[in-house]
């Protein structure tokens, strides 16, 4: 089974696309319209789903997308991509997903007529063989 540059491409532009989202606070994404979804958003949504796909066509093999979990305005995830074998560690990346609703007239929402995010963070992970 593999995956390729081009999945985790997906996921790294989300990231280097996020702003600031509110004025106030320290909250980074990416800001969207849901009834007019962005070619990037929808890619890293089909890419995720194809991975579930992956993950179920492979059950004996550690899987992709892992800790789902959500709320009533959100849902988050993990994306673990392993592209190396080193000492007994199976290494990667693991990119955090969070897709979350937010009112497009709060105040201090720095992007008027979105009222949707994605929010993802890369980061070096390794686990045991």
């Amino acid at each position: 089974m593999g995956v390729f540059k081009e999945e985790a491409h997906i996921f790294e532009e989300v990231a280097r696309n996020s702003k600031q989202i509110f004025n106030d606070a320290a909250d980074y994404g990416y800001p969207y319209d849901s009834k007019r979804i962005p070619l990037s958003v929808q890619n890293l949504i089909n890419t995720v789903n194809d991975l579930k796909k992956i993950d179920a066509q492979y059950p004996n093999e550690k899987n992709l997308v892992r800790n789902r979990q959500s709320g009533k305005d959100w849902v988050s995830l993990d994306v673990i991509i392993f592209w190396e074998r080193d000492e007994g560690y199976d290494c990667g990346t693991k990119y955090s997903i969070l897709f979350a609703k937010i009112n497009p007239n709060h105040p201090s929402n720095m992007f008027k007529g979105s009222d949707s995010f994605i929010s993802v963070s890369c980061e070096r992970y390794s686990e045991r063989t």
